[in-house]
């Protein structure tokens, strides 16, 4: 069973969600930046190796200081990525960070391991298409590629194929049109778990 969504904290916070149509050509990422766990430099070589074209890229979170001379090579190497990726640090206001889920159309996650992965969920929340490892609940909630796609643990090659591919038009990643975001809340959990419950 998924972890449940804070709906009531969404609407409190005051978020007006937006449409595909609206969201910007933006993908992001969560997390404890260059962790073990995170393997955020699988996500830098895949930027590597992709043509960005107008499109934005957002890593937002704490950055580990092991990374950090990775991200000064990055882009020395490629300077052209200075103007598209960002290094947002670490975003704790909520709301602050809902927008930025808000504005994307791309959720990525590279991680080697997590037990369950609650930013995938924020990233569902806002109908992000989503690119992950196969690790915690990524596969149900991707609902056996509805909602998105799996790439091989470290395959940074193959998540490049994948950009590649969205920011060139190959993909359709809007594929939220019937999806209902009540499914993701608190109460709609606890209900579907009353109701075998009883």
């Amino acid at each position: 069973m998924p972890n449940g969504f804070d709906e009531e904290k969404l609407q409190l916070a005051g978020v007006a969600e937006w449409s595909y149509t609206e969201k910007e050509k933006l993908i992001i990422t969560v997390g404890r930046l260059g962790s073990l766990p995170k393997n955020t430099e699988m996500f830098l070589r895949a930027l590597s190796k992709v043509n960005l074209k107008g499109w934005k890229v957002a890593l937002i979170g704490p950055v580990e200081d092991s990374l950090k001379p990775l991200i000064t090579t990055f882009f020395k190497q490629y300077p052209d990525k200075a103007v598209s990726v960002e290094f947002t640090g670490a975003i704790y206001d909520k709301k602050t960070l809902w927008e930025y889920y808000n504005r994307a159309r791309v959720f990525v996650f590279t991680s080697r391991w997590e037990s369950y992965g609650l930013v995938l969920n924020e990233a569902k929340r806002f109908r992000n298409y989503i690119i992950s490892t196969d690790v915690g609940a990524a596969n149900d909630l991707l609902e056996n590629g509805r909602y998105g796609t799996l790439v091989g643990q470290d395959d940074a090659e193959a998540l490049a194929l994948q950009l590649q591919k969205i920011v060139d038009g190959d993909i359709n990643i809007d594929v939220y049109e019937n999806y209902t975001p009540d499914e993701m809340s608190y109460k709609y959990q606890v209900d579907t778990l009353l109701k075998y419950l009883s």
